[in-house]
């Protein structure tokens, strides 16, 4: 929803219908990056203005909204009413109460010396155009009925079609603010924004995954859904209502810090098993103890633990009432039967995949309705507020955004060729967020990619042991201690922030990798790499 400034602002005291409408209809569809200031006085020496309405937006610029009540067309170049000429004409009102309110600005503010503001006219009850607009005057300067039926789309239209206008500061929003609404308590705050997001995307969450929580009273379901989703979200329910059940039950992920993650989500109980597949696996009642040397990497970790686990499996005793597995596509078929294999009889597994985020192609595949199991979809992505959620989109085939969704802060791409030029731009980026802008290190993450070549992970760690070196940030197991985690993608995979730093020194990235990356930031997503990787997602300036 955009912002009405004030807060508390008075439909009513609209002087018609036809203005209370307009601003109700861009108060619901616009999103809340938009700032609405209905009923704008201007005092000049040689005249009075009142201007309809006024929209701000960091990203788009300032714009004045002139409506007419009026059934309207356009007679041999003059806009007429219920068959007479309207005074003043609606395109002459709109452009010169623009210029009025830019020169108002401009003389008040030095930050605002370039501003440029735009003009349109609201046509409420107008269903379409009839007759040639006035030379100068771009059609999507007006806003039939028609057009406001989907504002946020008219609106950014309007913006859009000519050049003049510039994206704003946040200082110059409260400027404009400050200026248009002098009595009126306003500040721009990217963390206050930040935790207002997140708090809507939550509610839209829990709306969808709803719907899907009691397909759990099946014995073998599969939820399928692109990043954002709310997969983590429905298998952390289904868990909870097996429990509430009096179920012994085990939820599982293939990722550890994921794995953490679901254990703060839950009650600590003996009946309720949470963390990542291999630590668990290792420790189940009947499985012999096997010691992970402190220099195991992924060859030991997939033939030395996975081995062990084959051997010993069948001397496993724990039993499970149900088996929730999250992030399902980074299990093996093996793995996925072998959890079977722990079920009490009717017991339920239910799984959560992402076909899309399969890292590490162990063969899962989404079980089939033919073959006995209900089937379900998670369509929208309610993570990543709406730029974010818009460039996974468009890019990397992520679900659409909710159509009343929060907006994101601006996608922001920074140049950097080598380790070197990436550590100098996070070093930037954290000094704006952490003493300019004064943000919690809590809600921050950067990362690391690989090349898609190196499926060893070789690069990234060392791009990710270099950041973390020279500028003090920690990895994720020291997180929520005050300082800024750094994690490559594959270890930040099923987690979240705020804040997300991505930094590649190559564009020889795979889309997967870029798919979760990115899908990482729910508010803010900084890119630092090539110029070849901005290209390829649409963020060259």
């Amino acid at each position: 929803m955009g912002q009405l400034i004030p807060e508390d602002f008075q439909l009513s005291s609209l002087k018609n219908e036809a203005e209370r409408r307009v601003v109700e209809m861009f108060r619901d569809q616009l999103n809340d990056g938009w700032i609405i200031i209905p009923n704008v006085g201007l005092w000049e020496e040689r005249r009075d203005r009142e201007l309809d309405i006024v929209l701000v937006h960091h990203g788009f610029g300032v714009a004045n909204i002139e409506i007419k009540a009026h059934r309207v067309e356009i007679r041999d170049g003059v806009w007429c009413g219920a068959g007479r000429p309207l005074e003043p004409q609606p395109d002459w009102q709109a452009r010169t109460n623009a210029y009025a309110l830019r020169d108002l600005l401009r003389g008040e503010s030095e930050s605002l010396q370039h501003l440029e503001v735009e003009n349109g006219i609201a046509l409420p009850n107008t269903e379409g155009m009839i007759g040639t607009l006035p030379p100068g005057l771009n059609r999507s300067q007006v806003l039939t009925a028609t057009d406001l039926q989907d504002a946020e789309e008219a609106i950014e239209r309007l913006m859009l079609s000519r050049t003049r206008n510039q994206a704003l500061a946040g200082s110059a929003v409260e400027e404009i603010v400050r200026l248009l609404r002098p009595s009126a308590q306003f500040t721009w705050d990217p963390e206050a924004r930040a935790i207002a997001a997140r708090r809507r995307l939550d509610q839209i969450c829990a709306d969808q995954i709803s719907v899907l929580e009691r397909l759990d009273l099946n014995r073998r379901v599969a939820v399928t859904g692109s990043v954002g989703t709310g997969k983590t979200r429905l298998a952390t329910s289904w868990a909870r209502r097996a429990f509430a059940r009096g179920e012994r039950t085990l939820l599982t992920c293939y990722n550890e810090p994921l794995g953490a993650d679901l254990r703060t989500r839950l009650p600590d109980d003996e009946n309720l098993i949470i963390g990542a597949f291999l630590q668990l696996a290792r420790s189940f009642a009947g499985m012999p103890q096997l010691d992970v040397p402190l220099d195991a990497g992924d060859e030991w970790w997939s033939f030395t633990a996975i081995g062990h686990l084959h051997r010993h499996w069948p001397s496993i005793t724990d039993r499970f009432d149900s088996i929730v597995v999250d992030e399902a596509q980074d299990f093996s078929p093996a793995w996925i039967a072998w959890l079977t294999a722990l079920l009490n009889p009717r017991g339920r597994l239910l799984l959560v995949a992402d076909e899309a985020q399969d890292l590490y192609h162990r063969g899962f595949v989404v079980p089939s309705a033919d073959d006995g199991w209900t089937r379900g979809e998670l369509v929208t992505n309610c993570r990543n507020t709406f730029e974010i959620a818009k460039l996974l989109r468009r890019f990397l085939n992520g679900a659409p955004a909710p159509k009343r969704r929060p907006e994101s802060l601006p996608i922001r791409w920074i140049a950097a060729g080598s380790i070197e030029e990436a550590v100098r731009a996070v070093r930037s980026e954290l000094s704006r967020l952490l003493e300019r802008e004064g943000r919690d290190p809590n809600g921050i993450l950067v990362e690391t990619v690989s090349s898609s070549l190196r499926p060893d992970f070789t690069r990234q760690s060392r791009a990710r042991e270099t950041i973390r070196e020279q500028l003090g940030l920690v990895p994720w197991e020291r997180g929520g201690q005050g300082s800024v985690v750094c994690e490559n993608v594959h270890r930040a995979k099923g987690l979240e922030s705020d804040t997300v730093l991505l930094v590649s020194e190559t564009n020889d990235i795979s889309d997967t990798l870029l798919y979760v990356g990115i899908s990482r930031a729910v508010s803010e997503l900084v890119i630092i790499g090539p110029q070849a990787l901005a290209r390829r997602l649409g963020l060259e300036e």
